[in-house]
């Protein structure tokens, strides 16, 4: 008899534990304070699905000079643009990553994604930037850097309008690349 207890509660506590583990393995929504190539910026990357989030990102930065055939990506911190992305990401790998014993934290993996940018004309009075809708897909990686940093990357490909004038836009495909270090708000659960 008392085997027979011992085995259902051993079982009942080893069920307990995957539980707590795949919950702390799961993709989760998280607030974060961002330093990259588009700026300085805030992002809330809210949990959508089980293998993916939406990067809600909104800050101030370089700007863009657009027409066709051109694409020209200026920073001058006196005269800055602001900035308002939306980036559904689809994580493929989180899976394999928690099998072989990878990082999971800080929603950790490889992911195809989706990006919509708008940035505004440039601050200053007479800017060269000018307000600019750009659209690419990519592929990306987030890391853990610790409990509190992460790192984002990606690279892809897209294009990029001028937004002044909708009626007559100029626009060209250009290479998307970005990285940025994000500093985590969100409390990570032990």
């Amino acid at each position: 008899m008392r085997k027979c207890i011992f085995t259902i509660v051993l079982l009942r506590a080893s069920l307990f534990v995957f539980a707590q583990h795949s919950d702390i393995n799961s993709l989760r929504s998280l607030a974060k304070l961002d330093l990259g190539l588009q700026g300085i910026g805030f992002t809330f990357e809210p949990r959508v699905g089980k293998n993916t989030t939406i990067d809600l990102s909104a800050g101030i930065g370089g700007g863009y000079n657009i027409s066709t055939n051109d694409f020209t990506y200026e920073v001058d911190i006196t005269n800055p643009a602001l900035y308002f992305a939306i980036t559904p990401k689809f994580f493929y790998n989180r899976q394999k990553r928690i099998a072989k014993g990878d990082a999971a934290l800080l929603n950790a993996g490889n992911y195809i994604g989706l990006r919509l940018k708008y940035t505004t004309k440039g601050l200053a009075e007479s800017s060269e930037i000018y307000d600019a809708l750009l659209m690419n897909i990519h592929w990306g990686l987030q890391r853990p850097l610790g409990k509190k940093w992460s790192f984002m990357t990606h690279i892809g490909g897209g294009y990029a309008m001028d937004a002044t004038d909708l009626n007559h836009v100029a626009g060209t495909f250009y290479p998307a690349l970005e990285f940025r270090f994000s500093y985590v708000f969100t409390k990570i659960k032990s």
